[in-house]
């Protein structure tokens, strides 16, 4: 193991709990639907998880379920002093599958938990490939761009091509705006919550 005493202390410091003394682990359960054993698992993958992530500048992905484990804890306004005082640096939220070459990056991140923790990681939590997510405007400024330029040369109209830029771009715009707006509506942006009760209170209501 690269680093015995970093892995220590994340394996051991404790999570957050809700305001009512509800462990990390259970309020994700609950939170999750799902029973207290597979919360456990979960909550001890999100820590080898972290792990992972300090011990190097490489992007690592992480699989769908150990991510709900992370986006609760990154809720906490305990999660900055969390990283500061046991991983040794921040690691901010993020959607690695986005990335170009998140699948490679993903493979790399298994790697080295096989490397790190001298076992295959579970199957169950860890799947062999994860589907990296296509930006929602990729796709419609790649049909602007084509057929701005196709007409632009077409016709020999460079303005059309930099109309076609212009509205790819405004369409961009649009995207990171209502990404705002949803990522506050969630709680998922500006304005976190003082503990992980929103995820309670919004698991309830289901």
């Amino acid at each position: 193991m690269t680093d015995s005493l970093l892995w220590s202390r994340i394996r051991m410091a404790p999570l957050p709990a809700t305001r009512d003394g509800r462990e990390f682990h259970c309020a994700l359960a609950l939170a999750s639907d799902l029973p207290l054993s597979e919360a456990r698992e979960i909550e001890m993958e999100y820590r080898r998880f972290l792990y992972l992530a300090a011990i190097t500048d490489a992007p690592r992905v992480v699989p769908p379920q150990i991510r709900r484990a992370w986006q609760m804890h990154a809720q906490s306004p305990e999660y900055a002093l969390f990283c500061n005082g046991v991983v040794g640096k921040a690691l901010p939220l993020d959607d690695a599958t986005r990335m170009l070459g998140a699948a490679r990056a993903y493979h790399e991140t298994r790697a080295a938990y096989r490397a790190e923790f001298g076992q295959n990681p579970p199957r169950f939590y860890w799947p062999e490939g994860v589907r990296p997510r296509v930006p929602r405007w990729l796709v419609a400024h790649a049909v602007i761009l084509g057929l701005s330029g196709m007409v632009a040369y077409a016709q020999g109209q460079p303005l059309i091509l930099a109309g076609g830029i212009g509205l790819a771009l405004g369409l961009y715009g649009l995207d990171l705006y209502f990404a705002h707006v949803s990522r506050k509506r969630s709680a998922f942006g500006d304005r976190l919550s003082d503990d992980l009760s929103h995820f309670l209170n919004q698991s309830q209501g289901h």
